[in-house]
């Protein structure tokens, strides 16, 4: 029988747990020392292992191979095997949407009194316990805070809001946190590699930014695309997911800074015609938007990219703006998602968006130099070889009034103490009198920060003293 990937590739030890370390730690060490806590409750993004987790507890707790609770289950004996195929007297999972009411905690009461059939300890998992209502939480208290000795709750929630802070305070709350894309991708490598499911890196990346740090989401999406029965790439990943992919938003950023106007509303009406949703083209221009403006800020920017256009094509169109340019562009499809929301016409107010976006582009009259790490010549000032210049020079001193006058008053009387004596584009040498050099150290970090901020790209300061320097 057909079995999804999700429910395959399920954790069976706290050691399988995904992108969860300090709760995978914690959880260990407890049933180690044999410390375990009458109440738990785990909140956290649906898909982040929160149900997976108290399943791994719950045989933890009861494994029959060992005399002592275990934080390696055998996965082998009678009371492990009844935990994964939910069929255990002792372990019992309840959907709270569906029995959220007083009586039903009252029958759970009950049942709690009686002692495990096999196992050392009476297991409860309560599932989306905010839908429990007020009265029934309410019930459940008294048994949560002094619950018979061979008892434990472990309740599992995406909302944690909507659960009774009295609730909360009578338990040991473990807060499971989105996962990473880096733990997604390496999660989708094992999986496909295991099943021999064919798929570019760039591919599993844009899944798990598709899938907002749920792995259950992600995997459902890899075992969707792998019925293509032919290698899964960046188009076919946009195409079942109903995103939009990178050639068609690149169309429309390209339409943008030569001011196409035909081009713009034809690849506009285009993505609505083929079921886009204008919301969806808003927020997918945004994100890449949002990603041409840390190009424009930093080097070494490739991690940081989230939106669905691939970093190379991103620079070389930010060639061709300049910063100002994009800001107001971010600016104003910002101000455009509340207009799509209320809009009785969301297609016509996307196409007045996108002719706005290109009226406030203007085309740079020549190539924009970008912050770059290769070996291209830089001005003199900037050159990667340290200068070993003198403090009085000319151009440093030039450089270094730039950097004081875009400080903030406060902070110019301590820049004023110092003089710029190399320059170079990892690091700089501040020279300084004797007497101000202890100052300058306490507040290095703080320097740095002002001088990288004014110079435009990140920067290492030392200080030294001026006879050091003069040496």
């Amino acid at each position: 029988m057909y079995q999804p990937l999700h429910l395959k590739y399920r954790p069976k030890t706290l050691q399988e747990l995904v992108g969860q370390d300090s709760i995978k730690t914690a959880l260990t060490n407890a049933i180690v020392s044999s410390k375990i806590a009458p109440a738990y409750l785990f909140t956290g993004p649906r898909g982040t292992g929160k149900t997976s987790t108290a399943r791994i507890l719950a045989k933890s707790l009861s494994c029959l191979n060992t005399k002592q609770p275990t934080a390696t289950p055998c996965g082998q004996c009678s009371s492990c095997k009844t935990i994964d195929s939910s069929s255990s007297l002792d372990v019992t999972e309840i959907d709270a949407a569906s029995h959220n009411g007083v009586d039903d905690v009252r029958e759970l009461i009950e049942h709690s009194n009686f002692a495990p059939a096999m196992s050392r300890y009476r297991i409860w998992i309560l599932d989306e316990c905010h839908q429990l209502s007020t009265s029934a939480q309410n019930a459940l208290l008294k048994c949560l805070e002094e619950p018979p000795a061979h008892v434990v709750f472990i309740l599992c929630t995406t909302e944690a809001h909507k659960v009774l802070p009295t609730i909360i305070s009578r338990c040991q709350t473990f807060n499971f946190r989105a996962l990473s894309v880096d733990a997604i991708v390496g999660q989708l490598q094992k999986i496909s590699s295991a099943e021999s499911i064919a798929i570019t890196i760039d591919s599993m990346r844009a899944i798990a930014r598709i899938c907002d740090g749920g792995l259950r989401d992600a995997l459902q999406l890899l075992s969707q695309l792998s019925l293509l029965n032919s290698e899964i790439t960046l188009d076919s990943v946009a195409e079942v997911s109903g995103s939009i992919n990178e050639q068609d938003l690149i169309a429309i950023l390209k339409a943008i800074r030569s001011g196409d106007t035909l081009s713009i509303l034809q690849s506009s009406r285009m993505l609505i015609d083929s079921g886009k949703t204008p919301k969806l083209i808003l927020s997918s221009l945004l994100a890449a938007m949002r990603d041409l403006l840390i190009i424009k800020s930093t080097r070494q920017c490739q991690n940081l990219i989230t939106g669905p256009v691939s970093y190379d094509k991103l620079r070389s169109l930010a060639l061709h703006l300049d910063f100002e340019t994009i800001d107001v562009a971010c600016t104003q499809l910002q101000k455009s998602e509340f207009q799509l929301r209320t809009s009785t016409n969301a297609a016509t107010w996307l196409e007045v968006c996108l002719l706005n976006l290109m009226l406030s582009s203007k085309p740079a009259s020549k190539e924009i130099q970008l912050p770059t790490t290769s070996q291209s010549k830089q001005p003199d000032k900037f050159d990667k070889t340290p200068q070993r210049l003198e403090p009085d020079s000319p151009d440093l001193e030039e450089t270094w009034a730039q950097v004081v006058a875009t400080a903030k008053p406060g902070n110019r009387e301590l820049l004023n103490r110092a003089k710029l004596a190399e320059l170079s584009t990892h690091s700089c040498v501040l020279a300084v009198e004797r007497k101000y050099a202890n100052k300058f150290q306490a507040h290095l970090e703080f320097v740095q920060k002002i001088v990288s901020k004014a110079l435009g790209y990140s920067i290492t300061v030392t200080v030294k003293q001026r006879e050091e320097v003069a040496a």
